[in-house]
């Protein structure tokens, strides 16, 4: 599969076999069949989304897109890769393969926070606790 471009979301991607001119700068990934799914975590809240598409693109702004419960090992993992790279917000896309293993695909250090109403109250309450909290 080749990436291009800083904006994905079931664009800018295509799947290849065998030999593959790009005409964009892009990035080479094994692509792995399974479920997409993304780990939100502001702060210590976290949610879980399986993302949802019309074929292999699978994205958080498709409306079947929608919330799941959460994997614990999916918590963890994001709250460990958030806490080495000192975020406190992250988003952790995965593919989990049919065996049941999770695959790391990408870390969004600045995930959408709009595409959910619950996502949203939680970012903007902890906006608003970022900033008293600098302001004393």
């Amino acid at each position: 599969m080749a990436k291009w471009g800083d904006w994905h979301c079931g664009e800018n991607k295509t799947r290849f076999t065998g030999r593959y001119q790009t005409s964009e700068p892009s990035i080479i990934e094994h692509y792995l069949e399974g479920d997409a799914v993304r780990l939100v975590m502001i702060g210590d809240r976290h949610w879980q989304i399986k993302l949802e598409g019309d074929g292999w693109l699978k994205s958080i702004h498709h409306p079947t897109a929608s919330f799941m419960q959460a994997d614990p090992r999916l918590v963890e993992d994001t709250r460990n890769i958030a806490k080495g790279l000192g975020l406190e917000i992250a988003a952790n896309d995965y593919i989990i393969t049919a065996d049941g293993e999770p695959h790391l695909l990408e870390v969004n250090h600045i995930p959408n926070v709009t595409r959910f109403p619950e996502i949203w109250d939680a970012y903007s309450d902890y906006v608003v606790d970022w900033v008293q909290r600098q302001c004393g």
